[in-house]
């Protein structure tokens, strides 16, 4: 840990990214609160909630954008800079605006299109600047340090909101970060600078299929088995921030506390458990396998609903909540670490860019039906269909592949 934190090019990163995910959060939970002065707040909630998974659905456009953009150090800088000015842009349409969560809305889908195009340019810097022993573990640090962040992004943005109900100047305050964020790559440039470890003479294109490939060679599973589990689970997963957000909103009852507030702590435990899933590495799941790891996703996950079915509390929700998340923490530096090991700088970030389009390619039309279902049909109905989608994935993992 020491030797990673006198690494000068993952210091620059995490610092940039401890101020994006701040205005990130900050303007998040003000734009939920917008959302729910307006008229037919659940519809709303649902549009925000379902609007958050588009950017992940376009990294497989991004990532094969990022192996085209030379200087790539120089465009991250460039493009976080513009995330600042989209902000500010913003902050000009309030005055005076009734579609203005509208506008809102369409400037965060591309703001956080621009920052997925932009984390698929960080991660071959850190697979090129962090030597490989700590790869896994610079993932882990790297995404924790913007999971923490979310909570108290979130907290302030709530207290700004109580205090003075100013929706342009906290526009104007997302903005600032990102220029923090911007001016501190900009003055750590010269330890960013992307060097290509690729020593082949022929440098690879990977498609569809020799992304899945990969995967499975990593996973140790079948091609078919894995992708269509996780792209069932990832469109479940994708679902869960907007049913509790819609759960917590038509059901008061289940929390002691407002729904600002009560939302805040849910995100909360979610960014605990991602955060001390990465981070913490010799636990009980230290020896667990990806197939394991994935069921007990899917168990956690099937707590939730049951919990949520039967109106048990906000208590009994946060604990199988934070088991999923923190199951979850400890996939994603695993494999974006095995990756690194396994695949050149070149191909890394198109790599990437086809694998998460790939496992989100039915997020978004999971999260209309069933977060849009749960607005129109009513709650218990799609938290069956959910459960149902839940063992249908416990089968595929555990079928034998016959060729």
């Amino acid at each position: 840990m020491i030797t990673l934190f006198k690494n000068k090019a993952f210091n620059s990163l995490a610092l940039s990214t401890f101020f994006q995910i701040t205005g990130i959060s900050f303007f998040n939970i003000l734009l939920l609160l917008l959302a729910k002065n307006e008229n037919n707040s659940s519809i709303w909630v649902s549009i925000i909630s379902i609007s958050a998974i588009i950017p992940g659905s376009l990294s497989i456009f991004m990532g094969k954008l990022s192996t085209h953009l030379k200087n790539k150090t120089s465009w991250i800088i460039t493009l976080t800079f513009v995330q600042g000015l989209l902000y500010l842009l913003l902050s000009l349409f309030f005055h005076n605006n009734r579609s203005i969560i509208v506008v809102a809305i369409l400037i965060n889908i591309l703001s956080d299109s621009i920052g997925s195009l932009i984390s698929l340019m960080k991660i071959p810097i850190i697979q090129n600047k962090v030597q490989p022993e700590y790869q896994q573990q610079a993932i882990g640090v790297y995404q924790s340090i913007g999971l923490i962040m979310q909570p108290i992004g979130q907290a302030i943005g709530l207290y700004y909101i109580a205090i003075n109900h100013d929706y342009v100047v906290g526009s104007i305050i997302n903005a600032g970060t990102f220029c923090i964020s911007g001016l501190i790559l900009l003055l750590f440039k010269k330890y960013l600078s992307y060097e290509s470890n690729d020593k082949r003479e022929n440098k690879e294109t990977h498609t569809f299929k020799e992304a899945f490939k990969l995967f499975s060679t990593i996973t140790e599973l079948p091609i078919f088995n894995i992708v269509l589990s996780l792209i069932i689970l990832n469109s479940l997963g994708a679902s869960i921030d907007g049913i509790l957000n819609l759960y917590v909103l038509n059901n008061t009852y289940v929390s002691p506390l407002n729904f600002g507030t009560t939302i805040l702590i849910i995100n909360m435990i979610f960014v605990a458990g991602n955060m001390l899933g990465a981070v913490i590495v010799n636990d009980f799941m230290r020896k667990y396998t990806i197939k394991k790891l994935i069921l007990l996703s899917c168990l956690s996950l099937s707590t939730l609903y049951i919990t949520l079915l039967f109106n048990l509390g906000l208590l009994m929700i946060l604990i199988p909540l934070f088991l999923l998340t923190y199951t979850i923490g400890k996939l994603n530096p695993k494999l974006y670490s095995l990756l690194m090991k396994n695949t050149n700088s070149e191909s890394l970030s198109i790599i990437l860019g086809t694998l998460n389009t790939s496992l989100t390619i039915a997020a978004p039309v999971g999260s209309i039906i069933l977060v849009g279902g749960y607005a129109i049909f009513g709650k218990d109905q799609i938290l069956y269909i959910s459960l149902i989608m839940l063992i249908a994935t416990l089968i595929i993992i555990n079928l034998k592949n016959h060729k």
